[in-house]
């Protein structure tokens, strides 16, 4: 970056040198007539620099600066490191106690107000006996998950809610190295946020020929290799033994490809059966939900494909009324 600078002011003090010299008047008047271009080309360059670096924030599927300035504005953690409020043990006594686990749709990527993810929705519709506590962080699958949950100190937990996302099955192909890995923007596009802005939403697919590799299959296929998924149902029994020695509600709530919910269908079956195949019968599955919404309904954007502020209102009722609502009668 500091390069592409550094050439640019060189051109700019070249155009001024040949404007204002006397000995070649055809170069003079060419320069004059470039550096009115230059100068219009500075004031665009400089004013979508400032403009993205300091007012535009987005959130997008990719860490991107837009993103960085969004998580900036829009999020905000208590002491113990998640997006939540602060909590004591005194909040918690006397409480059924619900620990929400997951990623970052549990964390609300793209929601910017916390009330409006489906663990706040959840906790009002269940009153003041309960106290919902979210534990949800963006980028980590089940095992990471399961550290969350067993580093939680406050209370000993009433019901836990496993958020359960396709790409969790990442985790262990990442521990058997098999996990591609994305080759990171270039320079330029990481110092410059208007560069930035042009590298992820027009520049990307021309310049890296793997910035869109189809993640999704990599993450599908995953499922058919025995390798990986066997070593992901020893994940997730991990994870179920835990609250089982606990003594506490197990609740899974598995999202589709938000995308392509269709398509999703039978790894979310074959996470579904396997939880089921441990007893763990209260399970939402919100392929069919998902799939009945128009896109842009269910989704944040068309950049960002976490689940809309809607779809966590939906998320959230439907937890309430299948698996609370009626657990007295």
């Amino acid at each position: 970056m500091l390069i592409f600078i550094l050439i640019f002011l060189a051109v700019g003090a070249l155009l001024i040198w040949l404007a204002v010299q006397k000995r070649f008047q055809r170069a003079q008047s060419i320069a004059r007539g470039l550096l009115i271009t230059y100068v219009m080309l500075a004031l665009i360059l400089g004013a979508g620099e400032l403009y993205f670096r300091y007012v535009f924030a987005e959130s997008e599927n990719t860490v991107s600066l837009a993103t960085e300035n969004w998580l900036d504005r829009y999020w905000h953690t208590n002491a113990l490191g998640y997006r939540d409020r602060e909590w004591t043990a005194d909040d918690l006594a006397g409480k059924q106690v619900v620990v929400v686990t997951g990623d970052s749709f549990t964390a609300g990527w793209g929601i910017k107000d916390p009330e409006d993810r489906y663990p706040e929705v959840l906790a009002s519709l269940l009153g003041g006996d309960y106290a919902v506590v979210n534990l949800g962080e963006y980028g980590t699958a089940t095992p990471e998950q399961l550290v969350t949950l067993q580093d939680f100190d406050l209370a000993t937990p009433d019901v836990v809610i496993l958020q359960y996302f396709l790409n969790d099955i990442n985790y262990a192909g990442l521990r058997l190295g098999l996990l591609p890995t994305p080759k990171p923007a270039p320079d330029w596009a990481q110092e410059s946020y208007l560069g930035n802005f042009l590298y992820v939403r027009l520049l990307a697919r021309f310049l890296d020929p793997e910035f869109n590799q189809d993640w999704w299959q990599w993450s599908y296929d995953a499922y058919d290799n025995v390798t990986i998924w066997s070593l992901h149902q020893e994940e997730l029994d991990a994870y179920i033994d835990y609250v089982d020695s606990i003594g506490a509600r197990l609740i899974v709530v598995i999202f589709p490809n938000m995308l392509d919910p269709v398509t999703s269908i039978a790894y979310i079956d074959r996470v579904a059966q396997h939880f089921e195949s441990r007893g763990v019968t209260d399970v939402l599955k919100l392929f069919d939900a998902a799939a009945a919404w128009p896109l842009q309904e269910r989704i944040v954007s068309l950049r960002d494909t976490h689940p809309s502020v809607a779809f966590h209102h939906y998320v959230g009722e439907e937890l309430y009324n299948r698996f609370f609502a009626h657990k007295d009668d």
